[in-house]
C-alpha cells in the first residue's frame, strides 16, 4: 500500500467520513507494513461511530478477521475520552 495514498484517504475520511476512503483504511489494517496499519487505525478512530460500522461490515464480509480488526476495535471501544493521536500532552 502506498503511504501517500493512505494519507489522502485518511484526510478525506477525517473530514467527510467518505465510505470509499474508510474502506481503504479498513483494508490497510491488514497491511504487512506496521506503520500503515498504525496510521489507518488512528485515522479510523477519528470518526469513531462511522468506523465501528465499517469494521463490522468488513468482518461480516470477510474482508478482515476479528484478529486483524481487533486493535482498531479496542481503540474505538475505549471511547472519546481516550487521547487523540494528534493531541499534545503535558503542562502548558
Amino acid at each position: 500500500m502506498n503511504a501517500d495514498y493512505m494519507m489522502a484517504c485518511g484526510i478525506v475520511w477525517r473530514k467527510t467520513a467518505d465510505p470509499d476512503a474508510g474502506w481503504e483504511l479498513v483494508e490497510a489494517l491488514g497491511c504487512p507494513d506496521a506503520g500503515i496499519r498504525h496510521f489507518a487505525r488512528n485515522m479510523l478512530v477519528e470518526r469513531r461511530n462511522d468506523a465501528i460500522a465499517l469494521l463490522e461490515d468488513a468482518i461480516t464480509a470477510g474482508v478482515l478477521t476479528a484478529e486483524t480488526a481487533g486493535p482498531c476495535m479496542v481503540e474505538l471501544l475505549r471511547g472519546p475520552e481516550s487521547p487523540s493521536w494528534f493531541a499534545v500532552t503535558g503542562k502548558a
